[in-house]
């Protein structure tokens, strides 16, 4: 089964904002906007059977957006990372793009993948540890429910918190040799997975361009000048 992935004049328009706008960017915000840019023209590139290389792409270019350095010592944890980010995200979203994206177009999808257990880490930790006794099917209930109020009250924040930590779940399986590539097995999630992040993307990037002004944190590795 192919997949055709998202939109590719969305990521176009941003590069387009992103030439209009770096002039006035610092050069750190410049190659996180300019990097993440990269990896969701890469992911739009690739073959549409190509969908795991896809969405590991797609999430390279969100740790683009989001990570950054806190010390020299230190980095914020992944998930920590991206709630934060979403959240700030999501309060300098004037137009409410997101909201329309979640809403119109990913209601099913979002509680197709909430209501998977294999994109439910307590569910992997339960299988793994051989702990029978484990309540993760308490908890699975308990967190959808959460998850659905959020999305009949369309609280955008929350239901972006919730589904990154299920695509978190699929980021982990690909990037620790969890998955065969191209397998048969859990196709509809990674699918799903693809679509959002496709579509989120651009628009995420758009608002982060349209706030170049903020304080977006040190980007990780910045680009060295050799002498």
């Amino acid at each position: 089964m192919i997949y055709v992935i998202g939109n590719d004049m969305c990521i176009e328009n941003t590069e387009k904002l992103y030439k209009a706008t770096r002039d006035g960017c610092d050069e750190s915000f410049r190659i996180r906007i300019h990097r993440a840019i990269s990896w969701v023209k890469k992911a739009r590139a690739l073959p549409e059977e190509d969908i795991d290389l896809k969405f590991i792409s797609l999430w390279i270019a969100f740790n683009c957006a989001y990570g950054k350095e806190i010390s020299t010592d230190g980095y914020f944890g992944e998930k920590v990372g991206f709630r934060d980010f979403l959240t700030v995200i999501c309060d300098l979203d004037e137009e409410k793009t997101l909201d329309k994206i979640l809403w119109k177009r990913f209601s099913q999808s979002i509680k197709a993948l909430l209501e998977n257990k294999y994109t439910y880490q307590p569910y992997w930790n339960y299988y793994n540890s051989g702990d029978r006794d484990a309540d993760w099917e308490l908890t699975f209930k308990s967190y959808n429910s959460k998850a659905l109020k959020a999305l009949m009250t369309q609280n955008t924040a929350m239901v972006l918190n919730i589904v990154f930590d299920r695509l978190y779940t699929i980021r982990n399986q690909l990037f620790h040799g969890g998955a065969t590539c191209n397998s048969k097995a859990n196709r509809m999630q990674l699918h799903d997975g693809c679509e959002i992040l496709s579509e989120l993307m651009p628009s995420v990037l758009d608002i982060m361009l349209k706030h170049h002004d903020r304080d977006w944190g040190r980007a990780f590795y910045p680009y060295v000048k050799e002498d």
